[in-house]
C-alpha cells in the first residue's frame, strides 16, 4: 500500500467512524456507500471490519493505559471499565463489530482482544482459558452498556 493510499484509507476510516456513530442502523455495505468516491479505499467489507477492529483495539488499549494510572479499581473492573468507556467513545464501531461478532475472518482478532482483556485483568497469559475469561469480561461490559442504555 502506498503512503497516499494509506492516508486516504485512514481518512476514509475516520469519516466512516463518524458516520457510524451518528447512524448506527447502517450495515457495512450501506456505510461504505455513504462515501461513494472513497469506497475504493477498502476492497470489501471484511477489510473495513479489520480496520474498525484495529481502531477499536487501539482505543481500548489507550483507555486501559489511562485507567491503570488513574484508577483504584480491581484489574478485572478496570478491564471492563475500559471496554465500557471505549464503547461510549466509539458506539458506531462497536455496533458494527457486534453485528459481525461471529465473522470467521475476525475470529483471531476478537480472540486477541479477549486475551488482552484477560491479561489486563491479571489472568496469566499461560492460563488455559485466557480467551474465555476475556470473553466473560467483554460480555459483562457489554451487558453494562446495554443496561445503561436501557435505563436512559
Amino acid at each position: 500500500m502506498t503512503w497516499d493510499a494509506y492516508n486516504r484509507r485512514k481518512e476514509t476510516l475516520r469519516d466512516l467512524l463518524a458516520i457510524a456513530d451518528r447512524r448506527r442502523d447502517l450495515t457495512l455495505t450501506e456505510l461504505l456507500d455513504t462515501v461513494d468516491e472513497d469506497r475504493k479505499a477498502f476492497a470489501d467489507e471484511t477489510e473495513l471490519l479489520f480496520d474498525l477492529q484495529m481502531s477499536w483495539f487501539q482505543r481500548l488499549s489507550g483507555q486501559l493505559d489511562r485507567l491503570v494510572t488513574e484508577s483504584t479499581e480491581s484489574p478485572e473492573m478496570m478491564a471492563a471499565t475500559a471496554w465500557v468507556n471505549t464503547a461510549a467513545e466509539m458506539p458506531g464501531a462497536r455496533a458494527l463489530l457486534d453485528a459481525h461478532i461471529h465473522e470467521t475472518a475476525l475470529a483471531k482478532a476478537f480472540a486477541k482482544e479477549q486475551a488482552f482483556l484477560a491479561a489486563a485483568a491479571g489472568v496469566p497469559m499461560s492460563h488455559p482459558d485466557l480467551t474465555g475469561h476475556g470473553r466473560r469480561i467483554m460480555n459483562s461490559a457489554r451487558e453494562s452498556v446495554v443496561a445503561t442504555a436501557t435505563a436512559a
